[in-house]
């Protein structure tokens, strides 16, 4: 459900892109094969599994459990309980009595939550685990915890009626605008369906008051092996695991006359549906079209074709509505088109826009000119072979990456296979030859007449959602039934592809020499240091063929600048993004940039300035001429300013509405304690920026490249690499600064702080707690202070949501900074019932003064140790985590070899270690809670 929603109302909805093999027939009508590096078969009983051997990560597998069937198939009685049954899988079962599911996995290092979750939507519920391969135990046993979740979960009297109380909390931390209005808008969305009436999270009176049998009723009528499927993904024997759920989950006998699974409809009608919803604290003003189609899966490889051409479609509509934002008025502040599989029996086209209040019909009218413009004069010719060939070099990634794929994406796509009536799943291999046959030949028309089938009379959904208050004057269904006929009538001229012919880069630099060198041989490193100051960190790996990593800062910041000018240096980075660079605008920058491969982002944070980015191998020069180029070639563009600000206010203008901004807000301002250069960005403080001192400051930050240290960490070979960091790094001008942060004093009030924030209608409060203090910074520390909160938060969760049923997620988190205080915080966080907030306040106290006074327990005290260990073990083997270490060990001055010591002093850890640690961060001297209630 979370999917759904996000995209209903954000429109980023991301479309998955089936990975690619090889062939040699191509025959439209045949059908697609199965990738032959998966084993798929069924079992006697019905059951479906996918089986695959994959190394990345190395010595994990993800074991993953698919239920075709969700919310939909409830009756009226059980309204919310195929949820339910998902969170009882993690109350007990005949292998796993109670808690001890949880305890055993957290016990090899598993972290509830990102490696052992699940989820309910309308059609599916899915279970995930990852285990570690270094015992066989630990794979036996994780079969066994999938086999208990498909079959054998306990439904115990009192482990049902305590799950109550954290469902409830769950439904009750989703209240608030954007739920009210999804309520009142599925019913027009999906028009006489049943998909209106069964919300996963369902009816809390069906929840708090259901009968036990009801909920065992839909585990027996719907767990069962017809309707189920195992995708077993990972570094491990399939053969070996072939045999093993073979025996184990043939067990289960075949269920004879099952009751019938149906899947109702979503009626089509002929005229516009349209719904118009304002809430009081909604914060955003949205437009959203929705054109349903019959549901369309891929069998054939003419299918697959399509699908490239759908994928090119949406690609360029995207391209054209991001042209529209960067108007100097622009209609919306963001515009996004998609075909996509949508619910059910059904497809969509949807067209999306963000827009200001006073914007409405505009940026209504807008989204769908563009829809018609396509439908009257198609894409030109120019669009679509730059799209092809950009689509074509992201394929090319991932075939090149084929062999360094996470687990976790092969297990989406095999769950896609089994969810959505076989849709295809060929393989990398298969699929980029199927790329490479098909993209040249994809003729202009075929695309553009995607634009006549897509965008249609009936079946139109239009939902517009906006505050409520007295600026916003929201139109009439009338007129907006209007609009749509009064666009279709207009006249629209075609559009222009403006593209620039001047090349990239032209301009000659003489090469700075790399001036000195040193070698680090136990993390197979090296630091160059470029005659005009700059310094060059380099580490080469294999973790992924296709991908180099970047990073570089330099002390500054945007601390230094007094308050007036506090806001233009927050949004210079963003502006000058905006604006292009050198002689291209941001439209004919991109446009340039189509087919390569990388990313170049400047940043200016408090202390610092720099830049992020990555790049393919191939792309590696086009990036570093990004990077010369925002030093010495930085584009001024007044358009790209005025509409980044008119975003922005759009963005921000109704912010105050919701709650948990004002809550947000009111913790950063108590946080440093009012300080002017924290305050909350806004519409209005946005009226505080000014052009000029924008690019200014962005002058001043990145007016000295000597004081740059940048760091480049994948797929590097050496003697390729260094001419271009010599000619571009090493060409860039030799100016001498000697900066460095300043201290503006910002720090956390001293003593007890108490607060309490008074707004919004829903039954629901926030509570946000901080423990701070100063904090000696180095890496053992930072271990320490993980370790001790990693601990505090399991223990939260047994006691505050399991025991007491008063929450739904809550955790210790710990935060340290070194610059330019050395502190610490601790923030605990939790949302529940307003009546129970001193309650469980003084639960997590009592928590707190448990490990103070004894300590952690050796089991906990194990667990967090594997936690820690296995983090670790996958992250040597991350890009990001060397970038990071190796940018880390030059901020902090730290050294990079302490890495080495990390298990050694995991390992070491200790009850009267973490006991000492608890006393130094959770000391309640320095305390602030912040608490949300409702008004």
């Amino acid at each position: 459900m979370k999917r759904l929603i996000a995209f209903l109302f954000t429109g980023l909805f991301i479309i998955p892109l089936f990975t690619l093999q090889a062939q040699t027939s191509f025959d439209l009508n045949s059908n697609l094969p199965l990738d032959p590096d998966v084993v798929k078969g069924k079992l006697d009983n019905g059951m479906t599994y996918y089986i695959r051997h994959n190394e990345t990560p190395k010595n994990r597998a993800e074991l993953t459990l698919v239920v075709k069937a969700g919310s939909i198939l409830e009756d009226e009685d059980q309204r919310g309980l195929a949820h339910f049954c998902e969170h009882m899988a993690f109350n007990g079962s005949k292998n796993f009595p109670k808690h001890e599911l949880i305890n055993y996995l957290e016990s090899i290092g598993m972290k509830f939550g990102p490696e052992v979750n699940a989820y309910t939507s309308f059609d599916e519920t899915v279970y995930g685990i990852k285990v570690p391969l270094d015992s066989a135990e630990y794979l036996d046993k994780g079969l066994l915890v999938l086999f208990d979740w498909a079959f054998n979960v306990s439904y115990e009297d009192e482990e049902i009626d305590k799950e109550r109380g954290v469902i409830h909390e769950e439904w009750r931390m989703h209240q608030g605008a954007q739920f009210r209005m999804m309520e009142k808008m599925f019913p027009v969305l999906f028009h006489d369906s049943k998909y209106a009436e069964r919300l996963p999270i369902g009816l809390m009176k069906v929840v708090d008051s259901c009968k036990y049998e009801a909920l065992t009723r839909f585990y027996k009528d719907w767990y069962r092996p017809d309707l189920m499927a195992l995708v077993l993904v990972g570094d491990f024997d399939v053969k070996a695991v072939e045999a093993q759920i073979t025996k184990l989950f043939s067990e289960q006998a075949k269920i004879e006359n099952p009751r019938k699974s149906v899947t109702p409809e979503i009626p089509d009608h002929l005229e516009p549906l349209i719904s118009i919803i304002a809430d009081k604290e909604a914060q955003a003003t949205s437009v959203q079209l929705f054109y349903k189609h019959p549901l369309w899966i891929q069998k054939t490889l003419g299918d697959y074709r399509t699908s490239i051409i759908h994928a090119l479609y949406n690609s360029m509509i995207n391209n054209r509505l991001s042209e529209l934002t960067l108007q100097e008025n622009p209609p919306f502040a963001y515009g996004y088109s998609v075909y996509t599989n949508f619910l059910g029996p059904k497809d969509v086209y949807m067209s999306i826009a963000a827009t200001q209040d006073t914007k409405i019909m505009e940026g209504l009218t807008a989204i769908m000119t563009e829809n018609e413009r396509v439908k009257q004069h198609g894409f030109t010719e120019t669009e679509l072979e730059r799209e092809k060939k950009s689509v074509l070099r992201q394929v090319e990634k991932l075939y090149n990456e084929r062999d360094k794929r996470k687990s976790q994406e092969f297990v989406e796509e095999y769950k896609r296979n089994f969810l959505m009536t076989q849709v295809p799943a060929p393989g990398i291999e298969y699929e980029y030859e199927l790329y490479k046959k098909f993209m040249p030949e994809i003729k202009l028309e075929e695309v553009n007449a995607l634009g006549k089938q897509w965008v249609t009379d009936n079946n139109l959904v239009a939902l517009i959602n906006a505050p409520e208050k007295e600026t916003v004057v929201l139109p009439t269904e009338e007129e907006v039934k209007k609009a749509i006929v009064d666009v279709k009538a207009m006249k629209i001229e075609p559009y222009v592809d403006k593209v620039s012919d001047e090349p990239l880069f032209a301009e000659e630099l003489t090469p700075g020499k790399v001036a000195g060198k040193t070698k680090n041989k136990d993390h197979g490193f090296e630091e160059w240091t470029l005659k005009n100051g700059i310094k060059v960190v380099l580490k080469q790996t294999d973790f992924k063929e296709d991908e180099i990593l970047f990073s570089a800062f330099s002390w500054g910041g945007h601390a230094k600048y007094p308050v007036e000018k506090d806001i233009s240096a927050r949004i210079a980075t963003d502006i000058i993004l905006e604006s292009g660079i050198s002689g291209f605008d941001k439209i004919e920058l991109e446009k340039k940039l189509a087919d390569k491969i990388l990313r170049v982002t400047p940043y200016i944070s408090d202390l610092t300035e720099g830049f992020n980015g990555s790049c393919t191998p191939q792309d590696f020069e086009e990036m570093l001429q990004m990077v010369y180029m925002y030093f010495t070639k930085t584009r001024y563009d007044k358009t790209a300013y005025s509409s980044y600000i008119t975003r922005m206010k759009s963005m921000y203008e109704n912010q105050s509405l919701d709650p948990t901004n004002v809550f947000r807000d009111s913790i950063s301002a108590i946080m440093a304690q009012n300080h002017p250069k924290k305050r909350p960005i806004s519409d209005k403080l946005l009226d505080e920026a000014d052009y000029k001192t924008v690019h200014k400051i962005f002058k001043e930050r990145f007016g000295d490249p000597s004081s740059f240290t940048f760091f480049f960490v994948g797929n590097i070979d050496f003697k390729t690499i260094k001419p271009l960091i010599e000619k571009y790094l090493g060409g860039l001008p030799i100016v001498e600064r000697n900066e460095t942060y300043k201290d503006l004093g910002i720090t956390p009030p001293s003593g007890i702080v108490k607060k309490e924030v008074l707004k919004g209608s829903d039954p629901k409060s926030m509570v946000f707690m901080n423990l701070h203090g100063d904090f000696e910074y180095n890496w053992e520390n930072n271990l320490e202070i993980d370790a001790v909160s990693k601990i505090l938060g399991t223990k939260l969760l047994e006691s505050i949501r399991e025991d007491k049923s008063g929450v739904y997620s809550i955790g210790a988190y710990p935060q340290t900074k070194h610059y330019p205080k050395s502190q610490f915080n601790v923030i605990i966080f939790f949302g529940c019932a307003p009546e129970n907030i001193e309650n469980l306040t003084e639960g997590v106290f009592a928590e707190i003064e448990i490990l103070k006074d004894n300590g952690p327990t050796e089991v906990d005290l194990g667990k967090v140790k594997e936690k820690l260990l296995r983090e670790r073990e996958t992250s040597l083997r991350e890009n990001k985590f060397w970038l990071n270490a190796l940018k880390n060990s030059y901020i902090h001055k730290g050294d990079i070899n302490d890495i080495t010591k990390f298990n050694n002093f995991v390992n070491a850890l200790s009850v009267e270690q973490l006991k000492k640690a608890a006393n130094k961060y959770f000391a309640e001297e320095n305390y602030i809670r912040v608490v949300l209630k409702p008004e």
